[in-house]
């Protein structure tokens, strides 16, 4: 039997309650089902949304102060990079440098024994150019050798240092008493990176 205005207000009042009662949890599934749950997703969406924005916005504002940070710190690098480079000198210019260090010796009042340079040794970027230094002086004139090579605008590493005593007759007569002392220097130069070879052009054929 379906039910009308007139046959509702017929029954009684419990089964009028119960009816209330059907037609209000239809009306809530009804608006939980196609208005408020739409919405609450909705809005979770937004909330995400605006934490990832948020997120980002505090490591954009981090990165913009330390900004000039990393430039001043950048422009360091790049200063302290030119002056490394400025102190290892080119292929033709390892002669003279060698020279030069021989020179400091002599002006030190040092007596050469020996001046070998070794085999060159080519890293990535760079090669390694030893040699062998042998000579004998005064304490003072060792001093003022290592001094003087310290000086050098061009990086010269001592290493192998070692140091032993030497004696020699003075033309007055009487002995002199000496150090002998030897040690592998080794400067430093750019290796240029090598070009890669061209292909021949194949001839044509006859």
């Amino acid at each position: 039997m379906a039910l009308t205005a007139e046959s509702i207000l017929r029954l009684s009042t419990p089964k009028k309650v119960l009816i209330l009662v059907v037609v209000l949890l239809l009306i809530f599934a009804l608006f939980w089902q196609f208005s408020y749950r739409p919405q609450r997703e909705r809005i979770a969406q937004k909330e995400r949304k605006l934490s990832e924005l948020i997120n980002e916005r505090n490591v954009k504002r981090k990165l913009a102060k330390e900004y000039d940070k990393y430039k001043a710190e950048l422009k360091v690098i790049r200063e302290r990079l030119k002056e490394m480079m400025a102190k290892l000198p080119e292929k033709k210019e390892i002669p003279l440098l060698l020279k030069s260090i021989s020179n400091i010796g002599k002006e030190a009042g040092l007596d050469i024994l020996l001046f070998k340079p070794k085999g060159e040794q080519v890293r990535e970027f760079y090669a390694e150019v030893p040699f062998e230094l042998k000579f004998v002086g005064g304490y003072h004139h060792i001093g003022l050798f290592f001094y003087s090579v310290g000086k050098l605008p061009r990086i010269v590493a001592i290493k192998d240092f070692s140091l032993q005593r030497a004696s020699k007759e003075k033309a007055g007569g009487g002995v002199e008493v000496l150090l002998e002392s030897s040690c592998i220097a080794t400067t430093y130069r750019f290796v240029e990176q090598p070009q890669k070879a061209r292909a021949p052009k194949k001839g044509k054929k006859r």
